[in-house]
């Protein structure tokens, strides 16, 4: 009586176990899935800060212009002794501006006769004259006081090709300058110094240090009066 039920207990569990051994694919659906490790996502790489702008608000037929915007169709842009900046269509226009001082104004008329037809006469008397394409030609952005100017402050940042400078009074405004390009760091900038009396007519013929040249990577441009 007893080892009927027994034995038949038995039977039952070995058939079972028979059954979810002979079933691999039975056995292996019971167990959990692990979920798909999602890729991790790596941090953007910052991008280069670029140095602030102070933009300079220039006089330009008789409205404010922001020079780091635009210059609005004005050719040449100049700083005055006051420390204002005017901007012009022409030649003409920026000698006869009343803010500029008489001797320049005389002394760069009367290099205008000796040089006829000179692309140099456009440059002010004691005046840095900044070009935008070589050879003395294109926009052009005066300066006559000391300091470091940002070109970005004047819309002018990588876009400088040439530069004359010429002295109509030696005893005041002799002087070098430097141009500087500013780089990111752990970058070093670079800077070379430009000692007149003469003209530099094409930056791409200016060896920038570590290869290349200087044409169009200018940031500052340094004035250093003696």
């Amino acid at each position: 009586m007893i080892r009927r039920p027994l034995a038949s207990a038995l039977l039952a569990a070995t058939t079972a176990g028979t059954l979810l051994m002979g079933s691999g694919s039975l056995a292996h659906a019971a167990e959990p899935t692990a979920e798909p490790t999602a890729p991790t996502a790596q941090e953007p790489t910052a991008e280069p800060t670029p140095d602030p702008v102070n933009p300079v608000i220039a006089n330009y037929d008789g409205r404010k212009i922001n020079l780091a915007e635009s210059w609005e169709g004005a050719n040449i842009c100049s700083e005055l002794p006051d420390g204002e900046v005017h901007c012009y269509d022409t030649n003409e226009e920026s000698l006869a501006d009343p803010a500029l001082p008489a001797k320049v104004r005389e002394e760069t008329l009367k290099a205008a006769k000796l040089r006829a037809a000179d692309p140099r006469d456009n440059c002010a008397a004691d005046y840095w004259c900044l070009y935008q394409d070589a050879n003395y030609k294109g926009r052009r952005l005066q300066f006559s006081s000391d300091g470091k100017k940002n070109l970005g402050d004047y819309g002018f940042r990588d876009k400088l090709s040439s530069v004359y400078y010429w002295v109509g009074r030696w005893s005041l405004n002799y002087g070098t300058a430097t141009i500087w390009d500013s780089r990111s760091w752990p970058l070093h900038d670079r800077e070379r110094e430009l000692v007149p009396p003469h003209g530099w007519a094409n930056f791409k013929n200016m060896d920038y240090p570590g290869g290349g040249n200087w044409d169009n990577k200018v940031d500052v441009f340094e004035v250093k009066r003696n």
